[in-house]
């Protein structure tokens, strides 16, 4: 289950780190059967959808649960889930099937890559892909090249972003190894670049946008952190394995968004255009 759970923190949510978590268990070992509605009225035009509570790309997903409804002649519906799993992630996977039979045909803003999730779920194709960025004080810091040996870099603990930034400065000679510092709370961690304790960190693009939506962020700036250390999260939505003709169509409705320019005029509606993002994935 560790190993599973390291080849998780790729994606960007907590719930998706706990449902990689389970693979190596069968989803319905632990499965309350009665939790299972299979009796639920369902009507056919409409496409139910859900996402995940605490999602920073929830924005984005639901414009393009919309657009994907619309495209498909089908009315959205939405509903919210919980995901306060911790890292352990126990009964998530189980919890996510109850979800997709009994409230939703697609959950929305999930992680998309090979080999992540158990073979009772499929997912979508990717319609947008995110980057870890780096930042830092303005005029301080353009790129990972020009950060010295004497420099602390700050990062959210276990995430894609941080590991990808580890592994690089692993590479580099021992006398020119910046310190790293794993943060647990993003707000603490702009905190201390802002007071000077560390120089620079790196963050999920949709999360610090959604840190910074509501305050002031000329005096910190963004940098690219490839060639270096790059990470970028592709997400999609996340369904029954079963459900084969709603992801062929979705799937279809999704490769005509991206092509005619809906995906990223969505990114932008959403606020996040000047995040670094590419439509249909990485």
């Amino acid at each position: 289950m560790i190993v599973r759970l390291i080849k998780s923190i790729a994606m960007a949510t907590a719930v998706t780190v706990a449902v990689c978590g389970t693979l190596s268990a069968q989803i319905t070992d632990g499965l309350d059967f009665s939790e299972i509605e299979q009796w639920r009225l369902r009507t056919d035009n409409i496409l139910r959808f859900c996402q995940l509570e605490s999602n920073p790309t929830a924005a984005v997903d639901s414009r393009v649960g919309e657009a994907i409804a619309q495209r498909l002649l089908l009315n959205a519906s939405f509903a919210v889930l919980g995901d306060n799993y911790g890292i352990g992630g126990e009964y998530a996977a189980q919890d996510i099937y109850v979800n997709l039979v009994n409230d939703c045909d697609i959950i929305l803003g999930m992680g998309i890559g090979a080999g992540l999730y158990p073979p009772e779920f499929t997912t979508t194709r990717p319609y947008v892909g995110f980057a870890y960025v780096g930042v830092a004080r303005a005029g301080s810091i353009s790129n990972l090249s020009e950060i010295s040996e004497a420099a602390s870099i700050g990062g959210p603990v276990g995430s894609y972003g941080f590991t990808a930034l580890t592994r690089y400065v692993a590479t580099l000679p021992s006398t020119r190894r910046p310190r790293l510092l794993p943060y647990g709370e993003t707000n603490l961690m702009l905190t201390r670049l802002r007071d000077e304790t560390i120089d620079a960190m790196v963050i999920y693009g949709p999360v610090l946008a959604e840190r910074l939506k509501n305050s002031s962020a000329q005096d910190i700036a963004t940098f690219d952190l490839a060639p270096q250390a790059p990470a970028t999260v592709n997400i999609g939505g996340l369904m029954l394995s079963d459900n084969t003709y709603l992801r062929t169509t979705v799937d279809a409705a999704i490769a005509s968004m991206i092509a005619d320019g809906t995906i990223e005029t969505i990114v932008a509606d959403a606020g996040f255009a000047n995040l670094p993002f590419s439509a249909g994935g990485y």
